[in-house]
């Protein structure tokens, strides 16, 4: 069964996670998606610990990597236990690390969350006291040794045991401990990035810009994927100390991902400016050194200072230029002049109503961006994009026009739409 690994993302983007995976050199046919989760078959147990690290340092837009342990039908509590107890958690779980069981039941006979948690533990437990004959049947548990996170889910009565390999969820990258007021999560942010095809149109020279960058998240992601640099690179992992996975498959992956960073690598930044200067190509990749193309202002100095310190973490400081600016001192045409070009891509969650701002603000800030991207005749102008993510169901009502593609996703629990304007 170790060779089954579940992915949970927020809802919208599994079709990102899917794409990540396919990149990754998967096959399609390993992959099943569905509502906020999807489903990777390895060829085999054998490639489990390098895949587990691989996902957990590259993925770029899923949650959580964990690991399939079993999965069973169950339709009473009896039946839970025993094929609990008759799996080999001795194989499984590190000694002395504390055991925390959750989970979540749906369309279940066994609806009672709680009491599956308090069996599958004692199945566990009691599994564990007959291997090792522990004194007085007491499994040793230290939180400060180590975790182990055992997942389970029961729907339609199929019950499935995973382990959380990745400990912190996958969005907390390690660049930004401290949180701002209404930060946007990562992995929703990467996704954004990919479905506005960023990384495609670098090659075009096209400059990023969020007019509210907040704590700069937006922009920071944009870097990672940029400069090829794996979001996890960072953080560490629980896996890494797992004897189901361990150190040694992390180490290898550490190496392989700072070997392909472009700020990570130096000698490589070098080789690939090399590369292009001869072939005369435009740089498909952003150096160091280069002009910048990647921008962010907030009205907020107090943010800017922020988003500062969370690139510098990330490492890819030099490869962004941040402004304290209020967005009604920017027009279209400083914007052409500050940036140098005409293909800007303005990618960009404005302060709505249930986050920070009131309707009437956010509308106001909602034209603004809109003054930004259309010409004098109400048009999207040439070489301009725009990916907005908004909560406000009348935004194309405010911009004039439909949306060429949009997108139901989630932000902090937020229904909202990212509304992508691409067609001149």
């Amino acid at each position: 069964m170790l060779n089954t690994i579940y992915l949970p993302t927020l809802l919208g983007i599994e079709a990102m996670t899917s794409q990540e995976l396919i990149g990754l050199g998967y096959q399609k046919s390993q992959i099943t998606v569905d509502d906020g989760e999807l489903t990777l078959k390895l060829s085999s147990e054998q490639n489990m610990p390098d895949s587990i690290a691989e996902l957990n340092l590259n993925l770029r837009t899923a949650e959580r990597v964990l690991l399939g342990l079993a999965e069973f039908k169950a339709y009473n509590f009896d039946q839970l236990y025993d094929q609990t107890f008759a799996l080999p958690w001795h194989e499984w779980i590190d000694y002395q690390y504390f055991l925390e069981i959750i989970g979540y039941s749906r369309k279940s006979k066994l609806h009672s969350v709680p009491a599956c948690q308090s069996i599958i533990k004692k199945a566990l437990t009691d599994k564990l006291n007959l291997v090792y004959g522990y004194p007085d049947n007491q499994v040793p548990e230290d939180s400060s040794v180590g975790n182990n996170r055992i997942q389970f889910s029961i729907i339609d009565d199929l019950v499935k045991i995973r382990l959380d390999t990745s400990g912190e969820p996958l969005h907390k990258r390690g660049y930004r401990p401290i949180v701002h007021e209404a930060p946007l999560r990562e992995t929703l942010a990467a996704a954004i990035l990919m479905i506005s095809f960023y990384q495609r149109n670098l090659k075009n020279a096209e400059v990023l810009f969020d007019p509210f960058c907040g704590s700069g998240t937006f922009l920071i992601e944009a870097a990672l994927i940029a400069s090829d640099t794996a979001p996890g690179i960072l953080r560490s992992f629980a896996a890494e100390d797992y004897r189901l996975v361990g150190k040694t498959a992390f180490d290898q992956a550490r190496v392989q991902a700072e070997h392909k960073s472009l700020v990570y690598n130096l000698d490589l930044i070098k080789e690939r400016r090399t590369e292009d200067r001869i072939s005369g190509k435009t740089p498909s990749v952003i150096y160091p050194g280069q002009s910048v193309r990647i921008y962010g202002s907030d009205i907020s100095g107090k943010s800017i200072t922020l988003a500062r310190e969370n690139a510098a973490r990330a490492k890819v400081e030099q490869l962004i230029d941040f402004e304290t600016k209020d967005i009604f001192q920017i027009t279209r045409s400083d914007l052409l002049q500050k940036l140098q070009t005409d293909r800007i891509l303005i990618t960009t969650n404005p302060p709505y109503g249930e986050r920070m701002a009131n309707l009437e603000q956010a509308e106001r800030l909602e034209n603004q961006v809109r003054q930004l991207c259309l010409t004098e005749d109400g048009k999207l102008a040439r070489g301009m994009r725009l990916s907005l993510l908004t909560a406000d169901d009348e935004f194309e009502t405010l911009m004039g026009f439909k949306a060429d593609r949009r997108r139901k996703l989630y932000n902090g629990g937020i229904r909202c739409t990212l509304y992508h304007y691409f067609k001149f």
